[in-house]
């Protein structure tokens, strides 16, 4: 069972709200600091995506879907890094963005009732359109005002995602009493060695 799945978060922190918590869970499947990847196969993938309701049983994984799945993966995590140092995504991680999600195709539909909505597209694969779901998620939270609270923890190893729920969403670190301090205290070394 990967960490996003049993529900941990570091701190005692609340997980992302709907529908940020399927974004939040997808890019905590790989967790640098434990050098842990629960999608690591095309395999897994598909079974995580599966579990999800993201896709159909007779979906399989392709192996351009699985690049541009652990591409979008690495890309979300660094537009959360840049909600976390309240910076605009460099021109870099904007190349990532297009590459990632060009297998993905939304389209507009009307729901009940009769508001757009944005939905993958049924023609693509089972993978892009899963993408292309946890892309109108996004979407979602970013209309709602929520996706500025989902950061990535500035631990350059770490990386977690997690939600700010603090008062003035200055949160920095997935956990202060961890990442935080080890940062810091490691900063501190660093200086006190050079002086």
């Amino acid at each position: 069972m990967s960490a996003s799945e049993a529900g941990f978060q570091p701190a005692g922190r609340a997980p992302a709200p709907p529908p940020l918590d399927l974004v939040q869970d997808f890019v905590n499947t790989e967790i640098p600091e434990w050098a842990r990847d629960d999608i690591a196969t095309p395999e897994e993938l598909a079974a995580w995506l599966h579990a999800r309701g993201l896709l159909d049983e007779r979906d399989v994984v392709s192996a351009d879907g699985f690049v541009a799945a652990r591409s979008l993966r690495a890309v979300l995590r660094g537009l959360a890094l840049a909600n976390t140092l309240g910076e605009a995504p460099e021109a870099q991680l904007r190349r990532a963005f297009d590459r990632a999600v060009a297998v993905s195709l939304l389209r507009f539909e009307l729901d009940r009732d009769g508001r757009l909505v944005l939905v993958p597209d049924a023609a693509r694969d089972g993978a892009a359109r899963a993408l292309g779901a946890i892309l109108v998620r996004v979407l979602e939270a970013q209309a709602s005002g929520a996706w500025s609270r989902l950061k990535a923890c500035r631990k350059e190893s770490c990386g977690w995602l997690f939600y700010d729920g603090s008062r003035n969403a200055s949160s920095r670190w997935c956990s202060m009493a961890i990442c935080g301090n080890r940062t810091k205290t490691a900063a501190y070394r660093r200086r006190k060695q050079s002086s």
